[in-house]
């Protein structure tokens, strides 16, 4: 790669000489394509004398600090030059155990054009960053204000990103154009992860001769005609596209393969045509893989576990994958077969217990990791729900302005609410309770009873016969103000359940006190969707009549397809075994903090990934999520936060 600043470049004669023919009868072939742009400054650290043109601080010594490598730090990942052929060396940073790291490098003040966006590419693991971050930033070279504070640890949270794996990292520079900035990279902290940077570019949003685009592998560009002469007919040729030619106006060409590549448009009128190349216009960029466990689709969500199925099951598991992957190895704990190089493996587990995987995929530009802890439970007992692991944060109570709550009190003649579950997968199920999360519980009608149903699904897909029923008091809603804790309705004994349910609950006290003016104000927590997503909940609707709005004392179950919903409702499902078995959980009631977790403390999500310990607001914020936390001597919390 060469360093080149706008107005340095030396391609500037792209036209052929034909064109000046072509003017002359009125047709002048021209295009460009969505997203073309010219690069205005560059650094791949090339070279030694390349990267000195970056100042960097050191307080690390070797490997621990800045240095030029010309592989990457991790054993299996490819050199940049899979990426960019002709790269030599990439920014590197060894992480240390014994080291206080502080390493920082920063570029020179660049000058941002308007429509302009920055990326560079990383290879890196996320695990560890919990204890050693690295930083980008974008900082005011003239006012010394900090403009962007990128987090690689944050970022790896959000994106469900383990690696280790070349990423291409983009960042819109729009808000900063007439800013003279400098662009830098901080690791600071000990034992964190390897690092290695490279590829960084800026450019600018053009239509320029000089102007090219450049994708990922499989990505799309879509050409723009920009001729003069108003021609009739347009034939296009894409080197190393699909489609390979068209007769479209504005085609659309996908690009599989990485490389650079030309395209040609020849314009015709009548008798009269005139043809256009550009060189080396579309450059396709290999993308490492970002590798993804798809879960199977036929088994229970489960709170506790990301699925729950029966023994002797067969399920099929799915690459989400991107990045093209071109090859795929699967780990099955517990599973038959128990590795797999299929891309989406049938797998058949027989035996009870609690099992996770790993899948590992690969291209030529590098390998990803994906795993996910205890993930499939097999038999046994689990409390079962109809919410994705990918949903937690979405969770909270549904207000309905002045009518109380959807899923609670309300004054829209709402009486019951009901949840449904598909039969489950073996023959001798049975659901002992039921566990519902309450996040109003506000009540003046502390003895008012709050009733459980377990029905069977009839013929028109509502609530029918009545299988089992339980109540408790208002009064005895279980709430914890720092934590979502369950309200458990148990049943006198099993009830068997061998086709589609309904959970049924309700109704909800709806009074006010005329002393303190305080109502009931009961509400349970709910995911809602957008539309056209899924909804498993019904209501129960009093009927009115149409033209008085009086009610009739008599009711209608509706499904709340209009505005899809899942209640934070979890039946605990058995399936019979020779050997009972069961999962025991352990509940923490105390606030999370994040003071409180160090290197004793690791949390995770529900997947396995590591969770980004300052993101567990502190007492009274609004965000929710389930969370497991492994302490230093072993033990497992999961712990459901507020």
């Amino acid at each position: 790669m060469k360093r080149y600043l706008l107005g340095l470049l030396a391609f500037m004669t792209i036209m052929p000489s034909a064109m000046a023919d072509d003017e002359a009868n009125g047709l002048q072939a021209a295009f460009t394509a969505q997203g073309s742009q010219v690069v205005y400054y560059q650094m791949g650290w090339d070279s030694p004398d390349e990267a000195a043109l970056w100042t960097y601080s050191r307080q690390a010594s070797g490997n621990f600090s800045w240095h030029l490598e010309e592989n990457t730090p991790y054993t299996g990942q490819p050199a940049f030059s899979s990426i960019d052929p002709e790269s030599h060396y990439s920014l590197c940073v060894r992480y240390s155990n014994y080291d206080t790291q502080n390493e920082l490098t920063t570029s020179p003040a660049v000058a941002v054009l308007p429509n302009s966006s920055l990326e560079f590419y990383a290879c890196f693991r996320s695990v560890f960053l919990v204890y050693a971050d690295w930083k980008f930033r974008i900082t005011d070279t003239d006012s010394g204000e900090l403009l962007l504070d990128w987090s690689a640890f944050r970022w790896a949270q959000e994106q469900a990103f383990t690696g280790p794996s070349w990423q291409k990292l983009s960042f819109d520079l729009s808000d900063y154009a007439g800013k003279n900035v400098n662009f830098s990279f901080l690791y600071t902290g000990p034992g964190g992860e390897d690092l290695a940077i490279d590829g960084l570019r800026l450019y600018q949003q053009a239509d320029d001769e000089v102007a090219s685009v450049t994708i990922d592998e499989g990505d799309e560009v879509v050409f723009v005609d920009t001729s003069l002469g108003n021609p009739t007919s347009w034939l296009w040729t894409f080197e190393g596209g699909q489609p390979a030619t068209s007769s479209e106006q504005y085609p659309t060409v996908v690009y599989p393969t990485a490389g650079t590549y030309s395209v040609t448009l020849t314009i015709g009128r009548d008798d009269e045509t005139s043809t256009l190349t550009r060189e080396g216009y579309v450059n396709v960029v290999a993308q490492a893989p970002q590798a993804l466990i798809g879960l199977p689709t036929n088994g229970y969500l489960s709170p506790w576990t990301a699925l729950f199925i029966p023994t002797e099951t067969t399920v099929q598991y799915n690459d989400l994958s991107s990045g093209q992957p071109t090859s795929w190895h699967w780990t099955f704990q517990g599973g038959d077969p128990a590795e797999s190089n299929e891309q989406h493996p049938l797998v058949t587990y027989h035996d009870e217990g609690v099992y996770g995987m790993t899948l590992q995929v690969s291209n030529t530009a590098g390998t990803s990791d994906d795993f996910m802890k205890d993930a499939i439970q097999v038999g046994g007992e689990q409390y079962i729900w109809n919410i994705g692991i990918d949903e937690y944060d979405l969770m909270g109570e549904i207000a309905l302005g002045w009518y109380g709550f959807y899923a609670g009190t309300n004054w829209l003649g709402m009486e019951r609410f009901a949840e449904h579950f598909e039969a489950p997968h073996a023959e001798g199920a049975t659901i002992s309770e039921v566990q519902v999360y309450f996040d109003g519980t506000q009540t003046v009608s502390p003895n008012a009873e709050i009733a459980v149903q377990l029905c069977r699904e009839n013929a028109s897909g509502e609530p029918g016969d009545v299988l089992g029923e339980t109540s408790i008091l208002a009064s005895e809603i279980a709430y914890n103000e720092t934590t979502i804790v369950p309200t458990t309705f148990r049943f006198d004994e099993p009830i068997a359940v061998g086709e589609p349910f309904f959970v049924v609950i309700g109704p909800f006290p709806n009074n006010t006190d005329e002393k303190t003016g305080k109502t009931d104000a009961i509400s349970i927590l709910a995911v809602r969707r957008d539309a056209g997503q899924k909804s498993t909940t019904w209501h129960l609707l009093e009927d009115e009549d149409p033209r008085t709005f009086e009610r009739l004392g008599t009711f209608q179950w509706f499904e709340n397809t209009d505005d899809p919903i899942s209640l934070c409702v979890t039946p605990l499902l058995a399936y019979p075994s020779a050997t009972p078995s069961s999962i025991t959980l352990q509940t923490s009631e105390e606030p999370l903090q994040p003071a409180a977790f160090s290197r004793q403390h690791t949390v995770y999500d529900l997947q396995g990934r590591c969770i980004n310990t300052s993101s567990l607001r502190p007492e009274g914020a609004s965000h929710r999520g389930i969370f497991i936390v492994r302490n230093s001597d072993g033990t497992i919390t999961k712990v459901a936060k507020r």
